[in-house]
């Protein structure tokens, strides 16, 4: 007899419980090994283990919530030996730190196992991604695995024993006096991982004008001289705030805004200005400026006589500037006001229904308090911004002074100093 491989399954969400509990119920002993595990994946399986206890050799899990191990309780109160539960706490390294002086975001348990031995001298085991969760076991996640099956002295499942035996070697006996630890474990690789996610912090509510323009070799503003340029009518909050305005001179203009923001460092030259008055519609017949920005690329153009009269296009309005300084301090910038969060944008037309996947007689609860649950799931296309404040009153404005605009002068309504820190919480 040969040894024999199935692919599961030929979509990503099959349920497997079923296949799982029956070559466990056909089984002289079982062995499994989970990086994950969940009350409703030990609920899928624990019909055949409960009825025969004795035939369950070796559990090894390497994560799991508190309810998990309260499941574990109901294994050892079947019948199930204690000495068979195991733990695979991971490995973790001292920090040095004061507030986590251990790496909680460590190296852990990560394979999926089960291996069955039957009476006829033959054995299965099913490798794959599938987590001791109902979730996995039953359908609702997109997994991939391989079924072995064959004479239980090939090579195939010598090295399955294997691992098998070092997963259980390297972990503890569970104890339920420390299942609490246990889930706090859990739950610091957890935390550990969320600091390790890298979301940027450190924005802040401020407009700041951009402007990106041509300017020859020559054309470089001083401190305290005074610089023209227009913004699209209605845009607010600008002198109100002290609004600053970052100026980057290019010899030669970018392509396109998106391009000259990824390009303002390495700009020519860059000023720091801040605003100084704001006329909508026709305003100044004549500012007092030292430099200019014109044309749709624009290019900074120097007023000789420091009294430009301006002839402002339809929609714009005149924006006067001081030149502070010769540096802009790097900054990321954004156009979109803040996020509080995403919402998930749902397909129509495909859904995962738990009735017509689960199998019979497999709950599917999950760390809920052991509650029974059924729900059905449609298919995440995308995901949507959750805004977080009030629309402004001016962004109609604002998208003509966005990058997507294509203008090359912009208001941006949030910003951040590069380097700041990307975790939501130290490390250490």
């Amino acid at each position: 007899m040969s040894l024999t491989s199935t692919i599961l399954f030929d979509r990503p969400q099959k349920e497997i419980a079923s296949l799982i509990v029956n070559r466990i119920g056909a089984s002289s002993n079982t062995s499994i090994v989970s990086g994950f595990a969940t009350p409703g994946g030990l609920d899928a399986i624990i019909d055949p283990i409960g009825a025969r206890p004795q035939r369950l050799r070796t559990l090894v899990i390497g994560a799991a919530t508190y309810p998990s191990f309260d499941a574990f309780d109901d294994l050892v109160a079947a019948g199930v030996p204690i000495d068979r539960l195991r733990v695979h706490l991971g490995h973790s390294s001292r920090t040095g730190g004061i507030k986590n002086p251990f790496a909680r975001y460590h190296p852990m348990l990560h394979s999926k196992i089960y291996y069955m031995e039957l009476s006829d001298s033959t054995a299965c085991a099913i490798v794959g991604s599938h987590n001791l969760t109902s979730f996995a076991l039953s359908g609702l996640n997109g997994e991939a695995a391989i079924m072995l099956e064959g004479p239980a002295v090939s090579p195939e499942f010598d090295q399955i024993r294997k691992h098998i035996e070092t997963a259980r070697s390297q972990a503890v006996q569970y104890d339920p006096a420390l299942k609490e630890a246990y889930a706090w474990w859990t739950r610091e690789f957890i935390d550990g991982l969320k600091a390790e996610m890298g979301l940027p912090v450190g924005w802040t509510s401020t407009r700041t004008i951009l402007i990106f323009a041509s300017a020859g070799p020559n054309s470089r503003p001083k401190g305290g001289e005074q610089l023209y340029f227009e913004i699209p009518e209605g845009i607010e909050q600008i002198v109100s705030l002290q609004t600053e305005a970052h100026l980057f001179l290019f010899d030669a203009l970018p392509g396109d805004p998106w391009q000259a923001l990824q390009a303002a460092a390495s700009a020519a030259a860059h000023y720091t200005c801040k605003i100084q008055g704001v006329e909508n519609r026709q305003g100044n017949r004549e500012v007092n400026a030292d430099w200019r920005i014109d044309g749709a690329r624009p290019v900074l153009l120097s007023v000789p006589s420091g009294q430009y009269r301006p002839t402002p296009a339809l929609g714009k309005q005149q924006v006067r500037a001081d030149v502070e300084r010769g540096d802009v301090e790097p900054f990321e910038y954004l156009f979109e006001r803040e996020r509080k969060g995403w919402e998930p944008e749902f397909s129509p037309n495909e859904q995962l229904l738990v009735a017509d996947q689960v199998a019979k007689g497999t709950a599917l609860i999950e760390a809920r308090g052991g509650k029974r649950f059924t729900q059905s799931w449609a298919l995440v296309k995308g995901l949507v911004a959750r805004e977080g404040s009030a629309k402004e009153r001016d962004a109609a404005a604002l998208k003509l002074a966005a990058p997507e605009s294509g203008s090359f002068v912009l208001v941006s309504l949030r910003r951040r100093r590069r380097g700041s820190s990307f975790h939501e919480e130290s490390a250490l």
